[in-house]
């Protein structure tokens, strides 16, 4: 069997492109990469500020939009990492500042995690792994 080197990007569809490209920046400190336009589908890549991480916002022109729910085969969450503890109790705060509820830091078995969401209810979560 031939190997994964490893994720390469996740992309999320999204109701409002230019209003979730600019809470991603603003609240997430991504970097845009780059953008595409069809005559179905508008979609932002971005980047992590501080690395190579990928993700990409999709709008599908034309389609219904519903509301997230993670109970619905496809996507549960979309985790990102930190790389301590106390950056992740920062990161907390931060999220906080700008107006967006969180689950504040909830101690799990490998680590820590902060849950919240998107302007568009996706569920997000900040996750510090105690192994690293």
């Amino acid at each position: 069997m031939p190997s994964l080197a490893g994720l390469h990007h996740a992309s999320l569809t999204v109701s409002d492109l230019e209003a979730s490209a600019e809470w991603y920046i603003r609240v997430l400190g991504m970097v845009e990469q780059f953008r595409e336009t069809g005559p179905t589908r508008m979609a932002a890549v971005f980047r992590f500020a501080g690395g190579p991480g990928l993700v990409g916002l999709v709008e599908h022109v034309g389609s219904p939009s519903g509301a997230f729910d993670p109970t619905v085969t496809g996507l549960d969450h979309l985790a990102f990492t930190v790389s301590s503890r106390e950056e992740l109790r920062e990161w907390a705060e931060h999220l906080s500042a700008h107006g967006i509820d969180t689950s504040g830091p909830i101690e799990i078995p490998p680590g820590e995690i902060v849950n919240f969401k998107d302007p568009d209810g996706i569920a997000l979560s900040l996750f510090w792994d105690r192994a690293d």
